[in-house]
This record gives C-alpha cells, sequence and structure tokens, in this order.
C-alpha cells in the first residue's frame, strides 16, 4: 500500500552559520552568462535526460504490512531522507559527474538537499553553478575542509538520518578521518555514500564530426578519454573497421561512448555505454533508490498487537 503524504517528524535544522557562505544570487547569474548558450544547452539535455532516467517521487510515505505463515508480523514505514548533502571537491567538476549524482537526490523526495564545495569561493567552477540553477538547486555553499568538517559534525549531531553523498578523493577522506569528526559519525544515523570517481573511459567515432572535442572535455572535465576510431582534426576518414570497434569497445572501461547507431552492437565490456545524444547522461553505481529512503520496521509474533 502506498500513501501519498506529507512528510512527518523533525526535520534538519539550516545552521545559521551557514548562510553567509552560500554563493550569491548575483555569482550565479555571472556564472549562466559566461559559460554560453551551447554549454547551457548540454546541461539542459542532461538534466532532462536524469528526470526521464529517474523521474521526481510521487510517494512521500510508503507503508507495507505483511503476514507471513509462521505467524510473524512486520510493519514498515518507508519514507525519504530529510536531508541530502552533495559535498564535492575538484572532482566533481565535470557537469556529468556533478549532475549525475545531484539529480537523484533532488528527485529522491528528500526535505533539503544542500550542495558543498571545497574551497574558496573564487574556485568554484561556473560549469558547477550554472548546472546547480539550471537542475533548481540554488543553495550552493563553498567551505575550507574544516568549515565542512564542522558542518558534517551538526549533521550528526541532529539524531536524523541524513545521507552525504560524496567523492571518494584524497581530499575527502582527509576530511572525513578527523578524530572528531569520525567520532561524531561512528555515533550518529547520518548515511555516507562514497562515490568512486570513475578512470576508465573512452570514445569512439565513426566520422570525425562525431563528438565534438570542446563538448567532451566541458562535460567530463579534468577526466581522460581514450578516443579510437576517427580522429578529429585529421580531415575526411574512410568507414571506420568493424573489427577495430569491436576490440576497442571489448576493452573493459566505467563510460564508453560511440555514436548512437552503434549503442546496441557495442560488446557489454563497458559499465555504461553511452550515444552521442546522451552523452553526458553519467549514472553513478553506487546510487540506488533505497539509498535515498530511510525505513522503519516493525515486527512481532503476538496476535494480540495492534498494527
Amino acid at each position: 500500500m502506498e500513501i501519498a503524504t506529507r512528510q512527518t517528524g523533525p526535520a534538519w535544522i539550516f545552521p545559521a552559520w551557514l548562510e553567509p557562505r552560500l554563493i550569491s544570487d548575483a555569482r550565479f547569474a555571472r556564472a549562466y552568462d559566461a559559460i554560453g548558450d551551447q554549454r547551457r544547452a548540454l546541461l539542459k539535455s542532461i538534466i532532462a535526460h536524469n528526470f526521464a532516467l529517474n523521474p521526481p517521487a510521487s510517494v512521500l510515505r510508503e507503508q507495507h504490512h505483511r503476514m507471513l505463515a509462521s505467524g510473524l508480523r512486520c510493519r514498515s514505514s518507508i519514507t525519504p531522507r530529510p536531508f541530502i548533502l552533495l559535498l564535492v571537491d575538484s572532482s566533481l567538476d565535470a557537469p556529468a559527474l556533478l549532475l549525475g549524482a545531484l539529480m537523484p537526490a533532488l528527485c529522491s523526495g528528500a526535505a533539503d538537499v544542500l550542495v558543498v564545495r571545497l574551497g574558496s569561493r573564487a574556485s568554484v567552477p561556473e560549469s558547477l553553478l550554472t548546472s546547480c540553477e539550471l537542475a533548481g538547486q540554488e543553495r550552493v555553499a563553498s567551505l575550507s575542509a574544516t568549515l565542512a568538517a564542522q558542518l558534517l559534525i551538526e549533521c550528526a549531531q541532529s539524531g536524523l538520518p541524513g545521507l552525504v553523498l560524496h567523492p571518494d578523493t584524497p581530499e575527502m577522506r582527509r576530511v572525513l578521518n578527523r578524530p572528531a569528526l569520525r567520532t561524531a559519525l561512528d555515533s550518529s544515523f547520518l548515511r555516507l555514500a562514497p562515490l568512486r570517481v570513475p578512470r576508465g573511459l573512452g570514445v569512439w567515432r565513426d566520422t570525425v564530426d562525431q563528438f565534438a572535442l570542446d563538448a567532451l572535455a566541458f562535460l567530463y572535465a579534468g577526466l581522460e578519454l581514450e578516443a579510437g576510431g576517427a580522429k578529429p582534426g585529421r580531415g575526411a576518414s574512410k568507414p571506420q573497421d568493424k573489427s577495430r570497434f569491436q576490440a576497442f569497445a571489448s576493452v573493459p572501461r566505467e563510460l564508453l561512448l560511440v555514436p548512437d547507431a552503434c549503442v546496441e552492437t557495442a560488446p557489454s565490456a563497458a559499465r555504461l555505454v553511452l550515444g552521442e545524444s546522451c552523452s553526458g547522461l553519467w549514472t553513478w553505481p553506487e546510487l540506488s533508490d533505497a539509498l535515498f529512503t530511510a525505513t522503519m520496521q516493525a515486527c512481532t509474533t503476538a496476535p494480540e498487537t495492534q498494527f
């Protein structure tokens, strides 16, 4: 049985000291203008594809009652987490990676979502701010490692089953392994979900005009893509040999970008195969629907107990 309702229970209290550290509307506006029309169009396409892949949650509380043949009765109540903190460093500046984590969070039904980028305000890239704004996420803060640890301590001390998404990088591990924070996390209901930044990426072109270099450099900034097939900048090329494509696509990778016509025929060695029309639709294998919900379960075998 599913019940659509408003969330109940305690809410996350937004730390007052964080307010002055939020990125201003004026900075968002400058970033939006600086990105340009073509790159904004790329971001909008990623957001649209993510909405199609992970539509916004229509159920804010889900209840299940089960009576087993053994006499065991169980009641489960599943609700979106009260808050989600997307804590990032420069490893998630690539819009494809950032939106791959942000969009599921925004669509999960969580009451509150906050994006925090480690570093100074000046270091927050325009692509991150524009990605967030186009997705409807206008609460973005820039914090030092010390203040980020303080925020996590307050999240842990809230007593709420919030969720923290973060890249699994040396910089982030140094923040999370601070003794005071580690103690707070170990005794809290806060859930941490590390995201492994991808390393094995490849792109195959049948013709030199496929997968524009500047678009890929923008979507996957900071990541190295191994290129195969036709080489941009070398003029017209003869049709690509299918055996070469099969050999290139058979190499195990986390992401393989191929022409749309090749998506169905590409070998399954890559975890994620994307056609050119969906080239920025990165999905994190660590993220699942269950991760974004909190479950309360009650069980009994006493027949007189009322559920």
